[in-house]
């Protein structure tokens, strides 16, 4: 039953920050089962809309870090971090040095991917990365009851859609749990962005910057 209960949390996971974000009411958004697949590793799972991101978007437009947390009475939410937070700052450096040749762009337009992406915060884990928020969060928002056992196994999601009209690309859920080491050597294209374990990637991050 494993197998089917790690795509569970993977699609609870994911309809909760479609329904947060509110894109379900966008034209062309939408995730069905079928369009779920295990990626690199039996606790990470991809979507595509299509075979392959579109060659024809050229930039990525990053939109402002969510962290997935419970509050002190164990309710679990999604909370939106100011566009100034250090933790955003920090996630346009990283990816500036990892994928050199995407640039960011600074707004919405043709030919731009919008990059969302929730993290795991500091809610009860043994060893949580150093994700507290420089700055208070702009926007809270609790999760559905009664899905909590779903949500305690997400690592991270990200989303990909295209900036202008909310059209979903692609996205992927990681699960908790034992995963392959991240290779360190930088990426190459978009497929990076959706199989990339985000925790890993900013706790081999803060692992350099403690080393130099």
């Amino acid at each position: 039953m494993k197998p089917f209960f790690n795509l569970g949390c993977a699609l609870v996971a994911w309809g909760e920050l479609c329904r947060v974000a509110r894109l379900s009411q966008r034209p062309g958004y939408g995730a069905p089962q079928q369009a779920f697949r295990q990626g690199r590793h039996n606790r990470q799972f991809l979507c595509a809309a299509s075979a392959q991101l579109p060659g024809a978007y050229r930039a990525l437009l990053l939109e402002p870090l969510w962290l997935l947390e419970r509050n002190r009475d164990g309710r679990w939410l999604l909370s939106s971090t100011s566009p100034g937070n250090g933790l955003n700052l920090r996630l346009q450096t990283l990816l500036r040095g990892w994928l050199p040749a995407m640039p960011q762009a600074e707004e919405a337009g043709p030919a731009i991917a919008r990059l969302r992406l929730v993290l795991r915060g500091n809610s009860g884990d043994a060893a949580p990365l150093p994700l507290k928020p420089t700055r208070p969060a702009v926007e809270l928002e609790p999760l559905t009851r009664g899905i909590g056992a779903y949500l305690e196994q997400v690592s991270s999601i990200v989303q990909l859609e295209d900036s202008m009209d909310g059209r979903l690309l692609a996205g992927s859920v990681n699960l908790r749990g034992p995963r392959p080491q991240l290779d360190a050597s930088g990426g190459d294209g978009w497929q990076d962005l959706l199989v990339c374990d985000w925790q890993q990637l900013l706790q081999y991050t803060d692992d350099t910057l403690a080393a130099s």
